[in-house]
């Protein structure tokens, strides 16, 4: 049965992401959520979602558009990363359950090994990415945005393929870039970066050197049988692409 409620994060206010919208597409965006908490989004057809969002064919078009861009639904109108930030804990069904094997526990009739009422329930301590795209981690490190990491791909290599769609993969690869960028150094021996907003810089440099490579842009030559290659997002997130980009360049990276 689905819930009646689902968790809303105070995020939501500040979020630049979603900030960034006009009030009419922030109200969409908590209509999606609400769709979702009452499991009846995956079953909607077009002309269904736009008489629940109130707008028209055109305006569902323009908010599917934005929405995808900015790593809020796939191309299916799915929203993700909604079970990583909502919890198990949260069905009333698991809570009763939980709350009648305390009470049993309480009263001797499970083994103290077996106490669930001793078990903590899930919690956001948890590694987690947010409903925007951003990937935070349990070491502490400052969270990424991944979509600021897009943004600044398209900013400084506009020549290179867009990007068209967000997915776990691509998800995963920017945040090994941006925990290198946190956790590894430059051959001096100082640190990449320390913080977030270094971090960021840290990964425009570093775009910014792929776009100053020849071989990258497709200025140079290339290898028989590799004519038809070209550079992108991808590629610059891989060992191979990271190794190309620090090591063809002079300055300490």
């Amino acid at each position: 049965m689905a819930n009646p409620w689902f968790r809303m994060y105070a995020e939501f206010a500040t979020d630049p992401k979603v900030q960034s919208m006009s009030e009419p597409m922030q109200r969409r965006l908590m209509m999606l959520l609400c769709l979702r908490c009452s499991d009846v989004l995956a079953t909607l057809q077009d002309d269904e979602l736009q008489f629940a969002l109130h707008i028209g064919n055109d305006e569902l078009t323009e908010t599917k558009a934005l929405f995808v861009r900015k790593g809020f639904i796939d191309d299916a109108w799915n929203l993700l990363n909604w079970d990583k930030r909502q919890f198990n804990s949260d069905s009333s069904t698991e809570r009763s359950r939980k709350h009648r094997e305390a009470k049993k526990a309480a009263a001797g009739v499970i083994a103290t090994s077996r106490n669930v009422a001793a078990t903590p329930p899930d919690t956001e301590t948890d590694t987690e990415k947010e409903p925007n795209g951003s990937v935070g981690s349990a070491d502490r490190l400052p969270r990424c945005d991944t979509q600021t990491v897009v943004d600044l791909y398209h900013e400084i290599l506009p020549e290179l393929p867009s990007v068209r769609l967000m997915n776990d993969q691509r998800r995963k690869a920017v945040a090994s870039l941006w925990k290198f960028a946190l956790t590894s150094r430059k051959s001096d021996g100082s640190p990449r970066a320390t913080t977030g907003p270094e971090a960021t810089e840290w990964i425009r440099g570093y775009f910014t050197r792929a776009r100053d490579n020849d071989f990258l842009m497709g200025r140079g030559h290339k290898a028989p049988g590799h004519e038809g290659w070209q550079c992108d997002f991808d590629f610059l997130l891989t060992e191979k692409g990271k190794k190309h980009v620090i090591e063809k360049t002079q300055v300490p990276a």
